[in-house]
Parts: structure tokens; sequence; C-alpha cells
């Protein structure tokens, strides 16, 4: 057997992976992708640095949940590519099933 070529970048996955999240998640609920990004703008308001799971924590029982948590990552791509956001580093996961491992530590660029 040849070697099996690489159609795609760990970047390209990566971004498939988060789009197919987010149609997942508004295949489950219509407009699902507005409400969490319209939350995650209310959200940094009064937050000034976060990670994503503290943004979908807080949104419990006002977004409706998605089917997986990573529909979530197309949330903050998004913000980020709107210069809403930013990455500030770092920061140890608080979910104890994920063991501390980092995860990106947002700030914002709006609200401050």
């Amino acid at each position: 057997m040849g070697k099996q070529l690489n159609l795609f970048s760990g970047a390209e996955l990566k971004d498939i992976g988060i789009n197919r999240a987010l149609e997942n998640a508004e295949s489950k609920n219509k407009g699902w992708g507005a409400i969490a990004y319209g939350f995650l703008l209310e959200y940094i308001k009064k937050n000034k640095t976060f990670l994503a799971e503290d943004v979908s924590n807080a949104s419990y029982g006002i977004v409706p949940e998605p089917p997986s948590k990573r529909a979530w990552g197309a949330i903050f791509v998004m913000a980020k590519k709107n210069n809403i956001i930013k990455k500030a580093g770092y920061s140890p996961v608080k979910n104890p099933k994920a063991h501390r491992t980092p995860a990106t530590l947002w700030t914002t660029n709006k609200y401050t």
C-alpha cells in the first residue's frame, strides 16, 4: 500500500469539526448560533477574561444546550474574527474530568 494522501491540514480539520458541531446545534435548535453569540456579547460586558467553559456554563438555562459543547467553538471563532475577543493566554479548565488541561483564556476587545 502507498502513502495516504492528507487532504486537509490540522487547521482545516478543526474548522470542519467546528462547523459540523454548529450545524448540528442549528438542526436541533434553529437560530442557536445567533442566540449563543448574543449571549457571549452580553457576557463579555461583565467579564473581562474568561474561558469558553465559563461562558457555556453561564449560559445554562438561557441558551439551549447544544448536542455538543464543541458548537461553542464556532461562536468563539466568529467573535475572534469580528475582533470582539482575543486570546490572552492559557488557563487550566475547571472541569475535573479534563484534569486541568490548558485552554485558551480569552479577553474582550469591546466594552472595556
